[in-house]
């Protein structure tokens, strides 16, 4: 293991929604032995830092608002959190953060407000990868329903990319010792049947090769796929639902994302080097 420990980043906007983060983030931080940042970002355009200087007493004030967060958070927890306030592009800030502050997982509300408008943060930090790394992100609505995870649902497709997310589904069986809900779409057509066949082969290899104790249910024919993985993700009342971040968009829109029951744990196919929770 590291001998600098891993930070879970918390975007924060004092609102009750960057509270539940905080909760899912803190049943994270302990189960991985991870420091927690409060990240609060006053956003700009790239091309508006050429020409701004930084409000420096709204950053001080916005720092003595947090003196009293994290001293909150310590009494209730028993952990005290790391807390920053930063100006600028929130892509920016975040991809600086995960090089220099050693940032290794994002649990962040579905929606960040500034000045009475909110934006949607899957929008920031969506496919954010670079220098061979990806960094997965949770995206909440409603606080934790469990003192700790313990069943996951991942949905299983016929992508090739598929396969990449079996690296998660071990790093956080192994860290929470959760039951594994995999559950696969009602398919007709051979080709894609054929290689959803392959996908679950590997996955069923790669957990037993680990001991991890999994399941595998089938979708109904008639529904589309989206609402069959939050329908029996809530049926076994699920801690987490793991989706690949291009696939995204397609399990949660703006409307389900305000409404989300489960936190979605997003992981990025595209690179082969992974940012691991030790």
């Amino acid at each position: 293991m590291d001998s600098i420990r891993k930070v879970v980043l918390v975007p924060w906007d004092f609102t009750q929604s960057s509270e539940y983060a905080l909760q899912h983030a803190i049943e994270l931080a302990k189960a991985g032995d991870n420091e927690i940042m409060l990240l609060h970002i006053i956003p700009h355009s790239p091309l508006f830092d050429i020409f701004y200087k930084p409000n420096f007493k709204k950053i001080e004030a916005i720092n003595k608002q947090f003196e009293k967060v994290a001293q909150d958070v310590q009494s209730r927890f028993g952990i005290i959190p790391q807390t920053l306030v930063m100006e600028g592009s929130p892509r920016k800030i975040i991809r600086g953060l995960i090089l220099t502050a050693n940032v290794n997982l994002i649990v962040a509300e579905h929606g960040y407000t500034i000045k009475d408008k909110t934006y949607r943060t899957s929008d920031f930090i969506k496919n954010l990868t670079f220098k061979d790394i990806t960094l997965p992100f949770i995206i909440v609505s409603k606080p934790p329903r469990h003192d700790h995870y313990i069943e996951i649902v991942i949905p299983v497709d016929y992508d090739r990319k598929f396969k990449e997310a079996v690296h998660w589904i071990i790093y956080l069986a192994k860290y929470y010792k959760c039951n594994i809900n995999l559950i696969k779409p009602f398919l007709t057509d051979d080709g894609q049947k054929k290689q959803l066949a392959n996908n679950i082969y590997f996955t069923k290899k790669m957990l037993d090769g680990v001991g991890i104790i999994y399941g595998i249910k089938t979708a109904k024919k008639k529904s589309f796929f989206k609402d069959e993985v939050f329908r029996f993700a809530n049926t076994i009342e699920a801690d987490l639902i793991l989706v690949m971040a291009d696939k995204y968009n397609y399990f949660v829109d703006a409307k389900r994302e305000a409404n989300l029951d489960i936190p979605v744990m997003c992981v990025n196919p595209r690179i082969r080097k992974y940012q691991s929770f030790y």
